[in-house]
């Protein structure tokens, strides 16, 4: 018995170890999270089931502070008009930081043609601990803070990072989970935003 119990640990382990070493990020599909991604505890407003937000759908709106010295908010409203490219983050997800270089870097290379980065700070994050990642890696897109959990709540998010692609009628066109690592991950990345500039 104690060794049935001993091998059946050691497939668990297994099967979990090569799981988290799985390298892609995925689309919308109703599979496990990918290994770039960090999951994340339900935040405190995600009580209750909701309907899910799907592709196609228009993005749920919503007003936020903007993690700037400068303070004011953001209305997603805003944006109308421009390809979104928005990133769900926290300051202490691995992938999050892994990535936020090369999205700066893509920012700075399609702003000129419409396209708005927005990154949403997590409630599960701190204000300092945000602004110091903001600052670390130089981001100079609009990045706002989720400090209710609604937004969160609102687009579903259970790993990070999760990005939603959304074409400038505010319709959502994509939405990837897991970070854009590596050379596959960052064509996939160039793939989508030249799809909503079409």
């Amino acid at each position: 018995m104690r060794l049935a119990l001993a091998l059946a640990g050691l497939v668990v382990a297994t099967v979990a170890f090569i799981y988290f070493l799985a390298p892609t990020g995925t689309d919308q599909a109703a599979a496990p999270p990918p290994p770039q991604s960090g999951n994340i505890a339900a935040t405190p407003n995600a009580v209750g089931a909701r309907v899910s937000v799907r592709v196609g759908d228009h993005a749920p709106g919503f007003e936020a502070p903007l993690l700037s010295k400068t303070r004011g908010e953001l209305r997603l409203s805003d944006l109308r008009g421009k390809a979104v490219v928005m990133n769900f983050w926290a300051s202490w997800c691995g992938p999050c930081r892994a990535e936020a270089t090369d999205l700066e870097a893509t920012y700075q290379r399609y702003k000129a043609q419409g396209v708005v980065f927005l990154g949403v700070d997590i409630v599960t994050d701190t204000w300092d601990d945000a602004m110091a990642f903001v600052g670390e890696f130089g981001i100079t897109y609009p990045m706002v803070r989720d400090d209710t959990g609604n937004i969160t709540e609102a687009y579903q998010i259970t790993s990070l990072p999760t990005t939603y692609f959304i074409d400038r009628e505010g319709i959502i066109r994509k939405k990837y989970i897991g970070g854009f690592l590596g050379d596959i991950a960052k064509q996939e990345l160039i793939k989508r935003i030249e799809a909503l500039l079409k």
